[in-house]
């Protein structure tokens, strides 16, 4: 019987305190669930100024049986987030995939049969949930928000969502390979600083018809946070980012109505103000009106998602064991 391909990608910047353990909880995976595929593994590395690649190579030099074919893309080069992100796509083999930063932590869930039932979207993602200084964190009002967007936005086109105020997790965001193969979204994504995943969704859902999503109620990724994420540190780039994006929309608006409101929420945004800024947008309102008419069905599926961190946390606490044994396990080992 043939197997299939998986391809697990790693976005890799200055993470030499977390690579390994995101390579063991890519390693947990496989061994536990991924018996059926083959497992093919790239990490596309943005220039670091530290050791992450050479301590991924020493780490592959003990678990590189795991995998099929192993690339590594680390000749040095800063190229910035966006670029590093869309060079990976041409050498993703297969339809199953899944692209993360290489400092945050795969969960314990069976991913391989999670793609198998959900591939058939052109987008999906789970619920989030942070990684703080050890400690695996619930945001239920994050959780919530996430669950009041699916139920608002149901049934309406992928690009009203994104127009509107609205939540997805994109760490836990899948999508589907045949975006990978688009070079007009790839180059369209290159035109960014630090924000990938927002252009991407607001490009594909301006360019393909009925682009269906679906939002799982299970965990894949452990989002980490830390106090040199992107973020935080290039908080400015990410805001330049996000204005090129509904300076992008609004040219491929024609309704005047959406314009409006996506003026409005321009103009908010540029704003130095926090309260004037959710005081001042009208989508904001709107949302809320909406969640407030979906108020039953959101509070079904919020009631259905209880906190389960307890379980997260001792996955989490097993995969930091088995990095923090590594180095002291393999020290005579060396890169060829």
């Amino acid at each position: 019987m043939t197997k299939n391909t998986f391809t697990f990608a790693i976005l890799t910047f200055n993470h030499e305190a977390y690579i390994i353990e995101h390579l063991e909880s890519i390693r947990f995976l496989i061994e536990n669930f991924g018996a059926a595929y083959n497992v093919n593994l790239i990490l596309a590395d943005d220039g670091s100024r530290d050791q992450t690649v050479a301590l991924a190579e020493r780490w592959l030099l003990v678990h590189g049986e795991l995998f099929s074919n192993i690339k590594i893309l680390g000749d040095g080069i800063n190229r910035g987030t966006c670029a590093n992100y869309t060079r990976i796509w041409p050498l993703v083999e297969g339809e199953r995939f899944k692209i993360t930063a290489g400092d945050d932590i795969y969960a314990c869930v069976n991913l391989f049969e999670e793609v198998e039932h959900l591939k058939h979207n052109d987008f999906f993602s789970g619920l989030p949930l942070l990684l703080i200084d050890g400690k695996i964190r619930d945001s239920r009002a994050t959780i919530f928000n996430i669950l009041a967007t699916d139920i608002i936005y149901k049934g309406k086109k992928f690009i009203t969502r994104l127009q509107g105020i609205s939540s997805i997790n994109t760490p836990n965001l899948f999508c589907n390979k045949k975006f990978l193969m688009d070079s007009e979204l790839s180059e369209f994504i290159q035109r960014h600083s630090v924000t990938e995943d927002f252009p991407m969704m607001v490009k594909i859902a301006n360019t393909y018809e009925n682009i269906s999503f679906y939002q799982s109620s299970k965990i894949y990724v452990y989002y980490r946070r830390t106090s040199g994420s992107t973020y935080l540190v290039r908080g400015s780039d990410f805001d330049l980012d996000k204005l090129k994006v509904f300076d992008y929309m609004l040219s491929r608006e024609t309704n005047w109505l959406k314009r409006l409101r996506l003026k409005n929420r321009v103009y908010c945004y540029k704003l130095n103000n926090k309260i004037l800024k959710k005081l001042l947008n009208a989508g904001y309102y709107i949302y809320l009106f909406q969640a407030v008419a979906s108020a039953l069905a959101i509070y079904k599926a919020f009631s259905k998602t209880p906190s389960n961190t307890a379980i997260h946390q001792a996955h989490y606490d097993f995969i930091v064991k088995k990095a923090s044994a590594f180095p002291n396990s393999h020290q005579g080992q060396s890169i060829t």
